[in-house]
């Protein structure tokens, strides 16, 4: 089935999904699916996301911004240690806070007989290749999914079956 995502009434592209070893249906956890994300020719500029409905009443969806992974400098990352933060103080969140991403800005996913799907969550993250490791995007992308050096990747996670989409 064609599922494609949108930003508000804004059609980002379609959904191709990413191979089986990122599509594990853990038991007792909630249905999820991974995919690259093959832009539409008109699409809005995108920028990487993290979207998730707190189970709390009078909490809109929230969002937090989702840094870029440069490909050239993943082994920089991974050579360096990991800062781990401590306990943090719980801070009341304001009104605006509360309201969370306004309707235009919230990741939905359509299928192709119209149906609109609310994630859990969903992350849209950008991927940036140099033009001498685009062979290593294309291992798993559809060569429709590298645009100019870079790969948009989607995991998106639901309620419950109900609320998701056939894959």
């Amino acid at each position: 089935m064609t599922l494609t995502l949108w930003r508000g009434d804004q059609l980002l592209g379609e959904l191709f999904p990413r191979s089986a070893a990122h599509q594990r249906q853990r038991p007792g956890k909630p249905p999820s699916f991974a995919a690259f994300l093959i832009r539409s020719l008109d699409a809005p500029p995108c920028e990487g996301v993290w979207q998730f409905a707190p189970p709390i009443p009078g909490i809109g969806v929230q969002q937090r911004p989702v840094e870029p992974d440069i490909v050239a400098q993943r082994h920089q990352r991974a050579a360096r240690p990991q800062p781990r933060s401590g306990p943090v103080a719980l801070q009341p969140m304001s009104r605006d806070e509360a309201k969370g991403v306004p309707v235009e800005n919230q990741l939905t996913v359509h299928d192709a007989a119209g149906c609109i799907y609310r994630p859990l969550q969903i992350s849209l993250l950008e991927s940036r290749y140099e033009p001498e490791h685009y062979a290593d995007a294309l291992r798993e992308a559809p060569p429709s999914a590298l645009v100019d050096g870079v790969v948009w990747t989607v995991l998106v996670v639901f309620s419950s079956e109900l609320d998701a989409p056939a894959t």
